[in-house]
């Protein structure tokens, strides 16, 4: 008899901040926060780049990954909606990198990529 393979780990994102990966991380990049509670995903995006704000919410799939709608504030006053199928991973450090498969109600589809950062200093 050979033993049963382990479950893989799944990362769990609640209360984990994460960076938006861009090709010029000194133009700066949107930041934010996930929260978790049971099967419900959300997260706020916080300015960064040409992002003002953001809010996310979604449904955690057992599989760990999960399907999500967004809507984004550009700084140019443009409104960004959609929805994604994000799959979160650990990278060769143990930090939770999400890759985020998107489609914007625009019709634009790809794919994009936060990493996890530090908790930011937010000033009270």
């Amino acid at each position: 008899m050979t033993a049963a393979a382990p479950e893989p780990l799944v990362p769990d994102v609640d209360g984990v901040w994460f960076r938006l990966e861009v090709d010029d991380p000194a133009a700066g990049a949107p930041y934010g926060q996930y929260h978790r509670e049971d099967d419900v995903v959300w997260a706020e995006f916080y300015a960064g780049g040409s992002l003002r704000s953001g809010r996310l919410v979604g449904n955690l799939r057992p599989d760990g990954t999960f399907d999500a709608a967004y809507c984004l504030l550009s700084t140019a006053g443009e409104l960004i909606a959609g929805e994604c199928h994000s799959v979160p991973e650990f990278d060769a450090q143990g930090n939770i990198l999400i890759t985020d498969h998107f489609r914007r109600s625009d019709g634009t589809t790809g794919a994009s990529r936060i990493r996890q950062i530090p908790a930011p200093v937010r000033e009270a």
